[in-house]
């Protein structure tokens, strides 16, 4: 069965484009091996990440993910089983976006406002959004 996890965090202080492209490169090399498929997206020194695949996959990963000292404050927005992939050819997707693109989208400025559940759909609207205007990996 295919799920979907979405979650928020903060970046840590500093930190960099570098920072930042290592984590792709991790993910990607992980998630192929796995059949993991997302998108993580960077505003205003936070994340907010869309996770697709096996569920017992997706959990180990999110457990190593908040492990890692990158990034501080995780909240997981939800995990649901879901019927497709939003990022069927991306094993991780990346877009940094600007506070104004977010506010365009679901009405808001800041990650941090999206809360578990009751407002996931906003988080996957921008996700949705935020894909129609990529090309590739």
């Amino acid at each position: 069965m295919l799920y979907e996890l979405i979650y928020r965090s903060n970046a840590k202080a500093g930190i960099t484009e570098e920072d930042i492209q290592n984590i792709l490169n991790t993910a990607r090399g992980f998630n192929e091996a796995q059949n993991i498929t997302g998108c993580l997206l960077f505003n205003n020194n936070q994340f907010l990440q869309l996770l697709e695949g096996e569920f017992n996959i997706l959990m180990e990963l999110y457990e190593r993910i908040k492990k890692d000292d990158r990034h501080t404050e995780l909240v997981l927005l939800h995990m649901r089983e879901t019927d497709y992939r939003v990022y069927p050819n991306w094993t991780m997707a990346y877009q940094s976006v600007a506070s104004k693109e977010v506010k365009r989208q679901v009405g808001i400025t800041e990650f941090t406002e999206f809360e578990p559940e009751e407002e996931s759909a906003l988080s996957k609207q921008l996700f949705q959004a935020v894909s129609s205007n990529m090309t590739a990996d």
